[in-house]
């Protein structure tokens, strides 16, 4: 009997082993599990494929999971080039398009959901639906629809330099901080954080500094792909006490506005981690995204 009880568990180890492999590429390790239709998971800025854990295990069983930590972030080694975004966005077309089935999902979060819309610009058949966690066309513009990528270049140019000097101390403290307000579920945050301290601090101010200053708000009008954009609803914060659910969600709609493909939908008790704050209410808009 123990003879069989340890065959038994060898072979489940084996199989564990078949049915998840990692794969090492220029701008992305990405890691492979399960079977079905591929769906591919970007993760956000200095964020690991870890992430994706909870979503991974929900879709595993009828899904061929394609999961990215993008160059640079969560301990991955960084691309050298001088333009990160389109470096790593020349890659992920490459990897998605070989790999992609016929009924295909690319799921995107943060600074992953604004690649995941700069991939469908490029090639309006890179997948066959989108969707966007939680990112803008234009995050500069949000608060000032009528800022310029030209303003946002020479007034937040420093932002390329931002995390150099910091030590291992402070960036922990700093990416936190940062956390602390993204993620509702502060159980969750220490897993997100040993990810993202292990980033490269060149990639984290060039990254964010590529996404802010860059407007894609005319040119997602050009999106075949139907897209679903998810945004959050936590609470009003008392520093802004005008800045409610109704107020979010029509400024989201009004950056989303050219894209006659993208839907917003907005998911509440949660923050900027959605998939993390409320999963089954996240699980539900993306399955029935999905099934239409």
């Amino acid at each position: 009997m123990k003879t069989l009880q340890l065959s038994f568990i060898s072979f489940l180890i084996t199989c564990s082993l078949w049915a998840q492999k990692t794969e090492q590429h220029n701008s992305f390790h990405v890691t492979v599990q399960g079977k079905g239709e591929t769906l591919f998971l970007l993760p956000g800025l200095s964020c690991s494929a870890n992430v994706w854990k909870e979503t991974i295990n929900k879709f595993k069983d009828t899904y061929e999971i394609h999961t990215f930590t993008l160059a640079g972030y969560g301990g991955v080694s960084p691309v050298t080039e001088d333009n990160i975004l389109a470096t790593i966005k020349k890659d992920l077309i490459k990897y998605i398009t070989k790999h992609r089935s016929k009924n295909s999902i690319l799921m995107g979060h943060s600074i992953g959901g604004f690649m995941s819309l700069l991939l469908a610009i490029d090639n309006e058949i890179i997948v066959s639906k989108i969707i966007v966690v939680d990112a803008l066309p234009f995050l500069a513009g949000l608060n000032n629809p009528s800022i310029t990528e030209e303003t946002v270049k020479s007034s937040y140019t420093s932002m390329k330099d931002s995390y150099l000097s910091m030590n291992d101390e402070v960036l922990k403290q700093n990416l936190q901080n940062v956390l602390s307000r993204m993620i509702r579920d502060t159980t969750k945050i220490h897993n997100v954080l040993k990810d993202a301290i292990k980033s490269d601090r060149r990639t984290l101010g060039v990254t964010a500094f590529e996404m802010m200053s860059t407007d894609l708000r005319t040119s997602i009008a050009s999106i075949k792909i139907p897209t679903l954009v998810m945004t959050n609803w936590n609470k009003v914060h008392p520093q802004f006490p005008n800045f409610t659910k109704d107020t979010k969600l029509s400024l989201y709609k009004q950056q989303y506005k050219n894209c006659s493909n993208c839907t917003v939908e907005m998911i509440e008790k949660a923050e900027h981690f959605i998939m993390l704050d409320n999963p089954e209410t996240f699980y539900t808009s993306a399955t029935n995204f999905i099934s239409k």
